[in-house]
C-alpha cells in the first residue's frame, strides 16, 4: 500500500499513525470508564442512572448535528442508526455497566473490550470475507493469555460468573459494531452520532419511569461529560476512525488495551491495588498488540495464512 518516493508513502504513514493514536485514545478513555462508573455507583447511582447520563450527554452533541444534517436536506439511514445503536449504544452500555455490579473492574476491561478483537476477527470472516493471518492468530492468543492471567488474581464465584457473562455479551456487541462499520462503510463521526441518537428513546423511558437518584452537581457534571460526550461520542468516533483505516481485525486490537489502563486509573480514583497477575497480563496484552502490528511471519518467510 505504501509507495516509495513522492508524497504518497509519507501520506499513508501519517494516516496509519493517526489511526494508531486515535485507537490509543479510545483505549485510554475506555480504560477509565469502569472506574468513573464505579465512582457513580459508590455515590448511589445504578446502571440505569449511568446509562441515562451517557445518553443525555451524547445528545448534547448529536441533536445539533441532526439539525444541521436536515438543513442540508439529507436524512439519516434509520436502518444503520438502529443497528449501530444496538451494538454500541444502550444495550452495550447497560450490559457492561450491569456487569460491574457483580464482577471487579479488571474483569470488565479484560472481557468486555479485551475479548472483542477475537470476536471481531471471527465475525470478519463470514461478513467481510477477511482471512485471519498467522500473526493475527498469535497476537490473539497472547491477548487471551493476558486477560486470562488477569482473572487468576481474583477468586471465582457465581456472582463473578454472571458479571463475566455480561462482559462477554458486551464484547460481542462491540466486535459487531466494528465489523458493520467497515461493512457499510459509514463515516466514523456519523456512526458515533447514530449510536447517540438511536439511544434517545431510553432517556424518555428513564425520565418518566424511574426515580432519579440524589446527585451532586459535581457528580452529575462528571457523568454527563464522561459517560455521554467522552465515552458515548468521542471514544466511539476515535474507534470508528481507527477501524475505517486499519480494518476491524487490527482496529479492534486497541480494545484489548484497557486492561493496561484500568489498574492505574482504578488506583488513582478508587484506591484499587493491582496484583502481580495483572501486571503479567498487561505485558502479554502489550506483546500481542506489538506482534499484530509488526507481523514477523509475514516479513520473515511465514507468509499469510
Amino acid at each position: 500500500m505504501l509507495v516509495s518516493g513522492g508524497i504518497v508513502a509519507p501520506y499513508f504513514f501519517l494516516v496509519y499513525l493517526l489511526a494508531i493514536l486515535l485507537g490509543l485514545c479510545s483505549a485510554l478513555i475506555w480504560g477509565a470508564h469502569s472506574s468513573v462508573s464505579m465512582l457513580g455507583m459508590n455515590a448511589g447511582w445504578s446502571s440505569l442512572d449511568l446509562n441515562a447520563a451517557r445518553v443525555a450527554g451524547g445528545l448534547l452533541i448529536s441533536l445539533p448535528w441532526l439539525g444541521w444534517f436536515y438543513i442540508k436536506h439529507q436524512r439519516p439511514c434509520w436502518k444503520h442508526l438502529l443497528v449501530l445503536s444496538c451494538f454500541a449504544g444502550v444495550p452495550f452500555s447497560l450490559i457492561n455497566i450491569t456487569g460491574l455490579q457483580f464482577a471487579p473492574i479488571t474483569h470488565s476491561a479484560a472481557i468486555s473490550l479485551g475479548m472483542s478483537p477475537l470476536l471481531a476477527a471471527l465475525f470478519s470472516k463470514p461478513l467481510l470475507g477477511q482471512a485471519i493471518s498467522r500473526d493475527h492468530w498469535l497476537a490473539l492468543l497472547l491477548l487471551l493469555g493476558g486477560v486470562g492471567t488477569i482473572w487468576v488474581g481474583t477468586p471465582l464465584s457465581w456472582s463473578y460468573a454472571l458479571g463475566d457473562l455480561c462482559f462477554l455479551i458486551a464484547a460481542a456487541l462491540w466486535g459487531l459494531y466494528g465489523v458493520f462499520l467497515r461493512y457499510w462503510k459509514i463515516k466514523p463521526l456519523q456512526a458515533a452520532l447514530y449510536t447517540s441518537l438511536g439511544s434517545a428513546p431510553y432517556l424518555v423511558w428513564y425520565a418518566f419511569g424511574r426515580d432519579w437518584p440524589e446527585v451532586t452537581v459535581d457528580m452529575l457534571t462528571l457523568q454527563l461529560l464522561y459517560q455521554g460526550v467522552i465515552v458515548g461520542v468521542l471514544a466511539v468516533f476515535f474507534y470508528g476512525v481507527t477501524v475505517s483505516i486499519l480494518g476491524p481485525q487490527l482496529g479492534t486490537l486497541f480494545s484489548a488495551l484497557p486492561p493496561v489502563v484500568v489498574p492505574v486509573v482504578g488506583n488513582v480514583l478508587l484506591g484499587y491495588q493491582s496484583d502481580v497477575y495483572e501486571y503479567i497480563g498487561i505485558l502479554l496484552v502489550v506483546a500481542g498488540m506489538l506482534l499484530a502490528f509488526v507481523r514477523p511471519t509475514q516479513y520473515f518467510g511465514g507468509g499469510r495464512r
